[in-house]
């Protein structure tokens, strides 16, 4: 049973539990990390979804579910440790956005890593992901938008461009 810490839309913690895979209650809201890892080069890490998963076989930036107790920098970098083998220091990762989701009652915190792609091992989860690769960022972004990335991603890039932009390749709001 995967447990998650219940906030407030403002990220105030409610002093309750939430359940992975039961009804979250009106008002309440649970943290979802999402890390945008790019090297050195300007490249940016793709993985793609495991087909057993919502939007299988789609393409995506790491992320998932920050679990109860965790801060949801201590969300997104155990998130790419797990489904990455990537490991990161809590102060590499730079908070890029965040975004409150009604309709689902998420909070996606959205971070940027850099990291120096030689001597990467990339390793999958098991039942997450069943590929990866690094694309120069104008290739990544094309790639992003298309019909092969998971709409959801898409969208949130969609609407912070511009503050993503800013952190990885260092443009002016």
């Amino acid at each position: 049973m995967e447990l998650w810490d219940a906030y407030t839309a403002a990220g105030e913690k409610l002093g309750f539990d939430l359940i992975r895979g039961e009804e979250i209650p009106p008002a309440a809201y649970h943290l979802v990390a999402e890390i945008y890892t790019v090297t050195e080069k300007g490249e940016l890490l793709l993985t793609q979804r495991h087909p057993a998963k919502t939007w299988p076989m789609k393409w995506e930036i790491t992320g998932g579910s920050v679990l109860k107790g965790e801060t949801a920098k201590e969300g997104a970098r155990r998130e790419l440790q797990e489904e990455t083998g990537i490991c990161v220091e809590l102060e590499e990762l730079l908070p890029v956005y965040t975004e409150v989701s009604e309709r689902n009652h998420t909070i996606y915190c959205c971070f940027a890593v850099k990291v120096k792609k030689q001597g990467i091992h990339i390793k999958l989860q098991d039942g997450e992901t069943v590929a990866w690769k690094f694309l120069p960022y104008p290739q990544w972004k094309d790639f992003l938008k298309s019909e092969e990335t998971a709409k959801p991603i898409r969208n949130r890039y969609s609407s912070h461009e511009n503050d993503i932009e800013k952190i990885l390749l260092g443009k002016p709001a």
